[in-house]
């Protein structure tokens, strides 16, 4: 089967692309794969950092410039735009391939294939602000693409959480999503509990939507009333240049029992929570849960806000999710470490990425012949 999957990106770091890149690994052994993508990417490099196999014999295509500067922007500024390059090329490669698949969310493909969506998101949100501006820069994307974005309501939808296709079926955009977990690599079990560190991790890119900020706040007083030995590192990549200098300033300020490692390699971020007690996760509403669920895998305890996909990384247990820094702290206090790691270790083994290879192909093997006859 020929298969083209198009991507803005498939290099590291970022969920969206580990699932690309899993995509890619659980479909390459079986069939002949091409990927789209608005910059190169290397093999070797991503195999590495998401913990792949991807053969070298898949095809990598990239759009032509001019619009190849756009992938040097940072992640949050004219996505739609950079996805609409894209798929701009994508259209007319339609016909020499059986199976189109993106991990980018919404994707108007030129004939209906599958998308992964990662958040409840309006085909067409309404603008909150500078309404005439967004219209325009909405209008701008359809032309780019040559089609109209409501196209990708034709796609077998896959969404990564039942928190996600709950809101995507709210919105009445798609057909009922499918739910696949994102794959989320063994980081191994790591050290006894006797021998890890009183560290807590907060894991993930360094922008504003993570509340990095808050994070700091709860362990800063989590150090003042429960464990006042505790450290906190902050792990990512620097995507957002104005926040990641607000957080870093936040932490001077605060004391040197923070520490950043940025853009660390896989085998060190896995060492890291083999050795870390706990972690935390300030984000609200967020997608999956990622971090969260690598962390569990590791052993760690993790606190996360009680919204978006991460009670269900967490098997709803109310020990551990919060809404507000008071919570948290007082969520901690109460902690039953040896229960919690033993039932949400064999929990977390459902989102690995063994299972989600070979869950999604299962589902592009039973959908493929629709998509086709559509």
């Amino acid at each position: 089967m020929q298969v083209l999957i198009v991507q803005r990106s498939l290099r590291p770091p970022g969920g969206g692309n580990a699932v690309a890149a899993w995509m890619v690994h659980a479909l390459a052994d079986r069939h002949d794969v091409t990927t789209l993508t608005a910059r190169d990417w290397s093999v070797q490099e991503t195999n590495a950092f998401y913990g792949t196999s991807i053969p070298d014999r898949v095809t990598r295509l990239v759009v032509p410039a001019p619009w190849r500067w756009l992938s040097g922007l940072p992640e949050n500024r004219l996505s739609r735009l950079r996805m609409c390059s894209v798929l701009r090329y994508a259209r007319p490669l339609a016909t020499q391939y059986e199976v189109l698949i993106t991990a980018d969310n919404y994707a108007a493909f030129a004939k209906p294939g599958f998308q992964y969506l990662h958040f409840p998101a309006d085909l067409h949100p309404e603008p909150t602000r500078l309404k005439p501006i967004v219209d325009v820069y909405f209008t701008l994307c359809d032309r780019v693409l040559g089609a109209p974005w409501t196209d990708a309501a034709k796609n077998v939808t896959i969404t990564n959480s039942q928190w996600t296709a709950a809101g995507l079926e709210r919105m009445g955009h798609v057909s009922t999503p499918i739910v696949l977990y994102p794959p989320v690599i063994d980081p191994g079990a790591g050290l006894r509990w006797d021998q890890r560190d009183d560290v807590f991790l907060c894991i993930g890119r360094f922008h504003g939507s993570k509340r990095i900020e808050m994070a700091i706040s709860i362990v800063q007083r989590i150090r003042a009333t429960a464990l006042p030995n505790a450290r906190l590192i902050i792990v990512g990549s620097p995507v957002d240049t104005e926040y990641t200098t607000r957080i870093h300033g936040i932490a001077a300020r605060a004391g040197a029992w923070i520490e950043f490692r940025q853009d660390i390699s896989r085998a060190d971020l896995n060492r890291l929570m083999g050795r870390s007690r706990y972690g935390i996760q300030a984000m609200e509403h967020e997608h999956f849960g990622m971090a969260t669920a690598e962390m569990t895998r590791a052993g760690c305890i993790v606190l996360a806000h009680r919204s978006g996909g991460s009670p269900e990384v967490l098997n709803n247990e109310d020990a551990l999710l919060w809404v507000n820094e008071d919570d948290a702290v007082a969520k901690f206090a109460r902690l039953d470490v040896e229960d919690l790691r033993a039932r949400l270790r064999e929990h977390a083994r459902s989102y690995s990425a063994e299972t989600f290879a070979e869950r999604f192909r299962e589902i592009v093997a039973t959908s493929a012949g629709g998509t086709r006859g559509r």
